[in-house]
């Protein structure tokens, strides 16, 4: 779906992620569709995306079938699109998990999100 090296690159490399991202330690797990990617977080940068292997939920999963992340992830997103809370409540997105580790951090994944965007984009 995405370049996950380049998101990585982006991501650590960018302030306003690195800021709200402070002291976050987290396993997240996406999934995309049938597809599950691991996206480990240490001391507030990314230090893994890979293939999710197993049945162990992590800190937060946050998951939609593959039609979803492409609204979501799309240049400019259709209404409740264009965050994810929104997307949660009125398509197709689910996030499960430590709810105070998603709500401390909710900042740093709505800017997460908003780096996928520029990484899906990029090339368009």
């Amino acid at each position: 779906m995405l370049d996950w090296e380049r998101l990585r690159s982006f991501a650590n490399d960018d302030g306003e992620f690195r800021l709200h991202a402070r002291f976050w330690n987290a396993t997240i797990r996406l999934g995309v569709g049938d597809d599950s990617l691991k996206v480990r977080i240490d001391d507030g940068a990314i230090a893994e995306i890979g293939p999710w292997f197993g049945v162990l939920a992590g800190n937060l999963a946050i998951t939609a079938p593959e039609d979803d992340w492409q609204a979501l992830l799309a240049a400019k997103p259709r209404p409740f699109y264009q965050d994810l809370y929104p997307a949660t409540i009125h398509h197709g997105f689910d996030v499960a998990g430590d709810i105070r580790n998603y709500c401390a951090y909710y900042p740093a994944i709505r800017r997460l999100i908003e780096i996928m965007r520029e990484v899906n984009n990029e090339a368009a």
